[in-house]
């Protein structure tokens, strides 16, 4: 699958399924399985467990993802929230970014401790984000989704 490096925009929800059903209603989109999963993140101010609610559009790229509101958290303002970029190396980029003023907010950390995935860095002049995905880690989880699977 060639998949844009630019492959998905998050958008945070109060309620997943009115949203779904609006999105559908004015852009035609279907979409694939609901996912409801607890997920570790790191943070500034420490480790983290969120309890995530998200479903992807079928049709794309770019693909639509729908996130639910989570209070204290990186996705507690419902809108436009980020654009998914896939990464050939998550941490190098994660630090680029921070070092062009890009605030880093939450990532799932490797083995090693170093920023892997669901790397949220926010754009210094706006509200919106990066997520920096890693393409090795998360595009066969994609290409699972897409055929009706589930994300995990």
């Amino acid at each position: 699958m060639s998949i844009p490096r630019i492959y998905h925009v998050g958008i945070v929800v109060a309620a997943l399924e009115p949203a779904m059903e609006e999105f559908s209603e004015a852009t035609g989109v279907t979409w694939g399985r609901v996912q409801r999963f607890p997920a570790e993140f790191a943070t500034p101010s420490g480790p983290r467990t969120f309890h995530q609610t998200f479903v992807l559009s079928l049709e794309g790229p770019p693909y639509i993802e729908l996130l639910v509101r989570v209070d204290d958290s990186v996705w507690e303002k419902t809108g436009l929230h980020h654009l998914g970029m896939w990464s050939e190396d998550v941490a190098g980029e994660s630090a680029a970014l921070e070092g062009r003023g890009c605030a880093w907010e939450a990532a799932i950390l490797d083995g090693e401790g170093r920023r892997a995935g669901g790397c949220y860095h926010t754009l210094p002049n706006s509200d919106a984000r990066i997520e920096l995905v890693s393409r090795a880690a998360s595009a066969p989880r994609l290409e699972r989704y897409l055929a009706g699977g589930d994300y995990r």
